[in-house]
């Protein structure tokens, strides 16, 4: 049978308008258990009020004094399957709750989610977070586990969990993902998963909704009205708590299994940047966390963890007009970044601050810049402005200049991009010199001694901006580290235009330092690892924590 509705005791004094508000805006349709939670608030109020705030008696420790106590491992430490686990446990009464991701592998923003969860302040009870279940398959981005990709019984992990008809697991990485969650026994559990289309447009995919058992619909309404309140997605989430999650995944299981109440959270990846998409699991596990007295305060905009010596803050921009992937691999898993995607949504100061160093990738940086837009944008040059620091890469070298209505203004750049009329072939503009090619590029002793790279080698190169001083004197100027020894064109008007011509600058804003490089390094072989050199240099924060 399955387990009522868990809620925590009622809360500290501090949070009793928190309380009261919650229980004005509590409708009819909420839990019966939540209306005796709720009604303990106001027990709670009028002792409080009586009687004042008290000190914590005699051993007993504040919460708000309280770290929480981090412990970490390996499932299959021994097999290819391996996989990371953390398990956050406030110090303080309340309920365990399971956070998986990534169990289906060609479903990333459940699993970059999750790890931006793990690191969220837990207040009460144990939070038990498995990031990315399907390791190897999230790296070769199929929906199966690799090992079984051609056994069509074994090969979706996430339908091969105990079920009422049977016992065992049906490998050994599921088996040892029950194991471990059995020893657990959580109460609540929220798998984050993403569909392949929006449910009310493609009834075959259950994107965009929540997934509950029917004796949890209440809670899953609350989740769904407010991902679809506070989010405002063009495509509105649904609920389907019908007939609960499906056979044989994780979360049945801990339903029919442990009685723990179970959900699976699904995005869309269809056309929705992974920024949005993780924005959205962050929102709704959020929502969930706060339901139950885990967390006091809303995390959907935290991203980051706590600061740590040695360890860089990135923010990967992915919004439209980005194509972030080749950056992304270049970038993911070094021990000494933490990187996040961010979107147009997030170049706020209170999402910025968190980062040390925002990159802006290839792609269009028209479609960039007017996606992030003119009072986003003033936002991203405070934050350099403050202290943080920007790399563009050809799109986003664009971005850095100050030739165009959309773009940063970070220096004074001007970009080669006349219109000429071209015999036969009508009015061209001159930005675009043809498909992707190598072209010759000479690093400067500064280059070579900041970016490890030196002499003149062929870097990859797809349009990226032909940069000159522009005629903004209150800009800084840039500083070129390197220069084009080679050009690549399809109009005669563009001959000449690309050879001499800065590949990389540098400048100074204010507190920050801003890097523009035209041509793609990430794509050139043996030529990756200038990227992450770059954002360390650009770092200009003290690598200390603050």
């Amino acid at each position: 049978m399955m387990r009522p509705l868990y809620f925590v005791p009622p809360p500290t004094i501090h949070q009793l308008g928190r309380g009261i508000s919650a229980l004005q805006k509590t409708r009819s349709d909420r839990h019966p258990a939540g209306q005796v939670f709720l009604a303990g608030w106001f027990l709670v109020l009028a002792f409080a009020l009586a009687v004042g705030p008290s000190p914590p008696a005699q051993g007993q420790v504040a919460t708000s004094v309280t770290s929480p106590t981090i412990t970490s491992g390996t499932l299959g430490a021994k097999a290819t399957w391996n996989t990371p686990w953390y398990v956050i446990d406030s110090g303080h009464d309340g309920p365990t709750v399971l956070i998986t991701g990534g169990i289906h592998g060609n479903e990333p923003a459940g699993a970059r989610a999750a790890e931006q969860i793990r690191h969220w302040p837990i207040e009460r009870g144990k939070l038990v977070v498995i990031p990315r279940v399907n390791r190897l398959g999230l790296a070769a981005d199929i929906r199966w586990t690799p090992e079984h990709r051609n056994d069509r019984r074994r090969r979706d992990l996430n339908r091969s969990f105990p079920t009422d008809e049977r016992d065992e697991a049906l490998t050994d990485q599921s088996a040892a993902i029950w194991d471990f969650v059995m020893q657990h026994q959580p109460e609540w559990v929220f798998d984050l998963h993403e569909g392949f289309d929006f449910h009310r447009i493609n009834p075959k995919s259950v994107g965009s909704s929540v997934i509950a058992f029917p004796s949890q619909r209440d809670f899953a309404k609350r989740i769904q009205r407010s991902v679809n309140v506070v989010m405002d997605p063009k495509h509105p989430f649904d609920l389907l708590a019908q007939n609960g999650p499906v056979v044989g995944s994780l979360a049945r299981a801990c339903g029919e299994q442990l009685g723990a109440a179970s959900f699976i959270f699904e995005t869309t990846f269809k056309d929705q940047p992974i920024s949005l998409r993780t924005r959205q699991h962050r929102h709704m596990v959020s929502t969930a966390l706060l339901s139950i007295g885990m967390i006091t305060e809303d995390c959907v905009d935290r991203f980051t963890p706590a600061p740590q010596r040695g360890m860089t803050s990135v923010a990967v921009f992915d919004d439209s007009g980005a194509n972030e992937t080749k950056v992304l691999k270049v970038l993911d898993g070094r021990p000494e970044l933490s990187v996040r995607l961010v979107g147009r949504d997030d170049m706020r100061p209170s999402v910025l601050e968190q980062f040390d160093v925002l990159v802006f990738p290839g792609g269009s940086g028209s479609k960039q810049g007017n996606a992030i837009g003119a009072q986003r944008r003033d936002h991203v040059r405070r934050f350099v402005r403050d202290g943080g620091g920007i790399v563009g890469i050809c799109a986003g070298a664009y971005l850095c200049s100050s030739h165009y209505a959309w773009s940063l203004d970070l220096m004074n750049a001007a970009v080669f991009n006349k219109t000429v009329e071209i015999p036969g072939k009508g009015r061209k503009s001159m930005w675009y010199r043809g498909p992707a090619t190598d072209v010759d590029v000479e690093l400067t002793a500064r280059a070579a001694e900041v970016l490890g790279v030196s002499g003149t080698i062929p870097i990859r190169y797809q349009n990226g901006p032909i940069l000159s001083a522009g005629d903004d004197d209150s800009l800084p100027e840039f500083e070129p580290w390197a220069y084009f020894r080679s050009e690549n064109g399809i109009y005669e008007p563009q001959k000449d235009t690309m050879i001499g011509a800065p590949a990389i600058v540098f400048a100074r804003y204010g507190q920050g330092r801003v890097l523009a490089i035209s041509p793609h390094f990430e794509s050139t072989a043996g030529q990756a690892d200038v990227i992450p050199l770059a954002i360390a240099h650009v770092r200009k924060r003290s690598i200390d924590p603050r």
